[in-house]
């Protein structure tokens, strides 16, 4: 698994000081999986890392693609009207992540391997990632991915569903 502790706290720091405002929207399309189990795990891992960022909770998803055909696509939509789309696909030989995060004020855009990590990467700098990991991927998130892609329908996350 990937562990996007650098992307993590950049994005966190960055929304902590404000200068982007109460971030809306989120697209993250990586390049990060190793084989095709990885994909759904590291999907509902941008899931949480995301509802973190948005300070939200998922409503709806609506997952594309295909583990097969090694990419999946999640369309979110958060309960006070965020809105998410990220993307993973297998990394083959080159990881890669592309991400923007747009604010009331501002936006944030980050590219590039640079700030996606192993955690083999950051052995022995002292960077342990402590308190900035999404965690393991949400059992629910992960039931919810499964859900929508064989159905082909948005699937509701919350009890309030599909209410306003």
């Amino acid at each position: 698994m990937y562990n996007w502790t650098v992307l993590n706290q950049t994005v966190s720091e960055t929304l902590a000081n404000g200068r982007v405002g109460a971030p809306v929207f989120v697209r993250w399309t990586a390049a990060a999986a190793r084989d095709c189990e990885q994909l759904k795990p590291l999907l509902a891992e941008m899931t949480a890392y995301t509802g973190s960022w948005l300070s939200a909770t998922p409503r709806r998803l609506y997952a594309t693609g295909s583990t097969d055909d090694g990419h999946l696509s999640l369309a979110l939509e958060f309960r006070n009207g965020e809105s998410a789309l990220l993307a993973i696909a297998l990394a083959h030989d080159d990881p890669s992540t592309n991400l923007i995060v747009l604010g009331a004020q501002g936006a944030i855009y980050l590219t590039d391997s640079d700030i996606l990590s192993t955690p083999q990467d950051h052995a022995g700098r002292g960077d342990t990632g402590a308190g900035l990991s999404a965690g393991p991927p949400s059992p629910e998130t992960l039931a919810a991915i499964d859900r929508s892609l064989s159905t082909k329908q948005p699937v509701s996350l919350s009890p309030e569903g599909d209410q306003p």
